[in-house]
């Protein structure tokens, strides 16, 4: 079963306490899951001041900025693991979970 791991947090209220401390914790994470072999696809994005929107309403295209304020995606893995709950366990794993959130959803597999 794959399994998205969506990390967000506020950046303007919330962050690592200390980022050196914190890039150990990626790398060890990236070890663990490259050793177990469950990765799919792992992507961090740049800052949100970087981010646009895009909307389309009755056929007109609408590109803003993105909003500075309040909770932003700030990456996501995509795991297979057996289950629900191994899903979990990884995702308390991930650093952003000590003072953000980390969303766990089961991704779609088309038959094809």
């Amino acid at each position: 079963m794959q399994f998205a791991l969506i990390y967000s947090y506020d950046p303007s209220t919330d962050g690592p306490a200390e980022a050196e401390v914190e890039v150990d914790q990626w790398l060890a994470l990236d070890a663990e899951l490259s050793a177990a072999g469950v990765t799919v696809h792992e992507s961090g994005f740049h800052p949100v001041d970087e981010a646009k929107d895009v909307t389309v309403r009755d056929g007109r295209v609408s590109i803003t900025d993105a909003p500075r304020q309040g909770s932003t995606v700030a990456g996501l893995y995509v795991v297979d693991v057996p289950d629900l709950d191994e899903a979990l366990r990884l995702a308390a794993e991930i650093p952003t979970a000590a003072y953000g959130t980390v969303q766990v959803r089961q991704v779609v597999q088309f038959e094809g």
